[in-house]
């Protein structure tokens, strides 16, 4: 354990106070003995980037990943370039906390990559031509062609996938990226990995993916990609079918944030695009289904675009023609767990990603264009220039933890969320803040007292993890504890019924919140102080936040039956006294 050895005396209540923050970052185990974070093994892979701190380097994305520091998950961080001779700077080598760095990558040696050694893999592909002296093996090898990854790495990364794992793939315009993605099992129709069209994914024609926002400065120009001004996403909201979730509107949970939606992104010229599968029905290379059925009997599990961008009319930068407005799609998401396979995201640029993009141009760069009077400042920092702009890269570091977080095997995801139940239980205690007396036995607290826990609950969860999050943590446990409650509260799986009421008259929503609240008042019974260790999450647990959601759910729903039954009266007589009055002929007023 380590000591904070060279601490000044506590003498005043101020001097305490300090120490206390100073040791709480190098001790937590001590404040928060029941914190468990998850491991989560990530292998992030280029060519044609680095992972260095130039323009076209990743660090600043790297960077938030290992300084992220939420609780309930750590990724471990191995990074691979195709290339042999890149430089240790192009690895990162200042950044201790990596766990591996692999050059002249190849995902057909054991020493480097297997099905089952990473838990997400990360592609952010450049090339679309391996036969270069720069690719080593890769290029001497007649094992491996010039324009892909060879049969035997296309294999393992189908393995990897239908083995529960995640992906993450994209390029940029045109071809760029192709090498590696192109003939990758879901990412290869999951992404535009060539140019289309009228060059709709073309470095300089009038259909182009232009996001660049306008800056501070007059006109257009390429180096707006540098700014403190993002782009803004139109994002795909889903909502379930009644009550207060049908009048919310929540994106996919990767774009879901404690600062609220991800909306906005680092901008570029020239974007590339995803696109979901022309058809379904392909098989992958082991000849297992690419998409294949929910492992519910519910149908074909389907990507989805889950966010757009916009390019306004009249964009130009140095010779680019001038655009014509249009969206593109942005970013695009397989949620393989439902399918018992892992999850794919893509995306249309790594532009998203890289240290021009968010931290702004380095002086004397490749894209530095203060040569000319006028630029912006805030081009040489990037998001970091303003409060706004800090605000902005915020959110697009919730978007990398996030997509993280999310590609991770179930198993795992499963792991993180128990672990919030020992928070809500032992550090936000929101029990004791509810009740009375928190030791009041489950049998014998009131409906409206679940549904105030619940709500704290809900409330503590969308603060410290997201909105999105929260629902996520509770559903997967009324599937377990009443499973036709979950199409009506899932609003990314909205159950589809014809003759749908055109108004939300009944709200389902406080059913989940009362769920919630009975499982932490029952998670208090048993266990109402933290051990010295982390506590397992296991079937003992399990079976007591189940037992829990059905005590107050049983209850919950014997007063929704009297409460439905009175309102039924209600609207019987209204139904005969309002039918009859229609019925009526119209009487004239008189007027004095």
């Amino acid at each position: 354990m380590p000591d904070i050895t060279d601490a000044a005396p506590i003498v005043t209540l101020h001097d305490l106070a300090r120490f206390r923050l100073d040791d709480a970052l190098v001790r937590p185990e001590l404040y928060w003995p029941w914190w468990s974070t998850v491991t989560v093994k990530v292998l992030l892979v280029t060519d044609g980037l680095d992972f260095g701190d130039g323009d076209f380097g990743l660090s600043a994305f790297v960077t938030s990943l290992v300084n992220d520091g939420r609780r309930y998950a750590r990724f471990d961080i191995t990074l691979g370039h195709l290339r042999s001779d890149v430089t240790d700077s192009a690895m990162l080598a200042r950044e201790p906390r990596i766990t591996k760095r692999i050059k002249g990558f190849r995902f057909d040696v054991a020493s480097h990559f297997t099905p089952t050694t990473y838990d997400e893999v990360w592609l952010f592909g450049v090339e679309t031509d391996y036969k270069q002296p720069t690719y080593g093996t890769r290029s001497s090898s007649a094992s491996y062609p010039a324009d892909r990854l060879s049969d035997a790495e296309l294999d393992n990364l189908t393995a990897h996938m239908n083995g529960g794992r995640g992906l993450f793939a994209t390029g940029d315009h045109a071809f760029l990226g192709a090498g590696m993605g192109k003939a990758l099992d879901r990412a290869r129709n999951m992404r535009h990995w060539a140019d289309f069209g009228s060059g709709e994914v073309s470095m300089s024609g009038p259909r182009r993916n232009d996001s660049n926002a306008p800056g501070h400065d007059p006109g257009t120009q390429f180096s707006d990609q540098s700014d403190d001004v993002p782009q803004s996403l139109d994002l795909d909201l889903y909502h379930a079918p009644w009550g207060a979730l049908r009048e919310e509107r929540y994106p996919h949970p990767i774009l879901c944030s404690p600062l609220g939606r991800i909306d906005v992104f680092p901008d570029h010229p020239h974007e590339g695009e995803v696109r979901v599968p022309d058809d379904m029905s392909l098989a992958c290379r082991d000849g297992s289904p690419e998409y294949p059925d929910r492992l519910d009997g519910t149908g074909r599990e389907e990507p989805r675009i889950i966010a757009h961008g916009r390019v306004p009319a009249g964009n130009t930068a140095g010779s680019k023609l001038a655009t014509f407005a249009h969206a593109f799609g942005l970013l695009c998401a397989y949620d393989g767990h439902r399918a018992g396979v892992g999850r794919v995201v893509t995306d249309s640029t790594w532009h998203h990603f890289v240290n021009v993009n968010l931290i702004g141009i380095l002086e004397g760069g490749g894209f530095d264009d203060f040569g000319r009077p006028g630029e912006d400042p805030s081009k040489h920092t990037g998001f970091l220039a303003s409060a706004a702009g800090q605000e902005v890269l915020k959110k697009v570091q919730h978007y990398y933890v996030n997509t993280a977080v999310w590609l991770s095997p179930a198993p795992l995801v499963q792991a993180m969320n128990d672990g919030f139940w020992w928070d809500l239980v032992w550090n936000d205690r929101v029990v004791e803040a509810t009740l009375l007396d928190p030791n009041t036995r489950i049998q014998e607290v009131s409906v409206r007292d679940f549904f105030e826990i619940g709500s704290q609950a809900r409330d503590v969860l969308g603060r410290r993890a997201t909105v999105c999050r929260s629902l996520h943590f509770v559903i997967p446990w009324l599937e377990i504890v009443w499973a036709e409650l979950v199409p009506w509260v899932n609003p990314w799986d909205p159950v589809v019924r014809d003759g749908l009421p055109e108004m939300p008259w009944i709200d389902p929503e406080p059913l989940m919140k009362i769920a919630l609240g009975g499982a932490l008042v029952a998670l208090r019974e048993a266990h109402p102080y933290p051990p010295a260790k982390p506590p397992r999450f296991g079937e003992e647990e399990s079976a007591i936040v189940t037992r829990g959601m059905a005590t107050a759910l049983s209850a919950g729903v014997r007063d929704l039956q009297r409460d439905l039954a009175s309102m039924s009266e209600v609207v019987d007589a209204g139904v005969d006294r309002l039918g009859e009055m229609a019925k009526a002929p119209a009487r004239r007023s008189r007027r004095k």
